[in-house]
């Protein structure tokens, strides 16, 4: 064989040996993305199932609010429900600082509270608020520390609007 031949099959030989490496880490690469692909799918999958039930559940919480909406207050004009979210908030263990009713809107009567206690005070005045006559909604709720030291167990400060519905 002469010369130019030789180079020719080497060259040859070097495009087949390129060509066949090439397909085999392609297809190494395929398969790694292929199972990639299958995982991701299974995750997805997951998700979104967990996604529709959240859904649902939203959609549930949506529709008891929109049915307590229909309730029109039936506290009337006494000050029943201000006296009784004070004596809620009290059983808790909280002091009330203040207390303020405020315009009715919509039907509904509301009223701006302030209390303080510790953290398991809060927590208690705001589960009795639960066991009240009447429905009430807490629609904002802040917390605050009365001192700045982080390192000090200090009282929490509660500033809540207070939203009463009746059946």
């Amino acid at each position: 064989m002469n010369r130019n031949a030789r180079i020719i099959c080497v060259f040859v030989l070097l495009l087949i040996t390129a060509f066949s490496a090439t397909t085999y880490y392609g297809y190494d690469y395929m398969t790694g993305l292929k199972d990639k692909l299958e995982s991701l799918t299974i995750e997805y999958n997951g998700l979104y199932n967990e996604t529709s039930v959240m859904g649902l559940r939203k959609q549930v919480f949506e529709d008891a609010f929109r049915e307590l909406d229909k309730f029109k207050v039936g506290i009337g004009e006494s000050v029943a429900f201000y006296s009784e979210a004070q004596q809620a908030i009290r059983r808790g263990g909280a002091r009330v600082l203040s207390n303020s009713p405020n315009e009715p809107k919509g039907g509904r009567r509301s009223m701006k509270m302030s209390f303080s206690g510790d953290y398991y005070s809060i927590m208690k005045a705001l589960a009795e608020l639960r066991g009240l006559t009447n429905v009430v909604r807490v629609v904002t709720l802040n917390l605050a520390s009365t001192n700045p030291d982080v390192h000090v167990n200090s009282e929490i400060k509660a500033d809540v609007l207070l939203e009463a519905l009746s059946y």
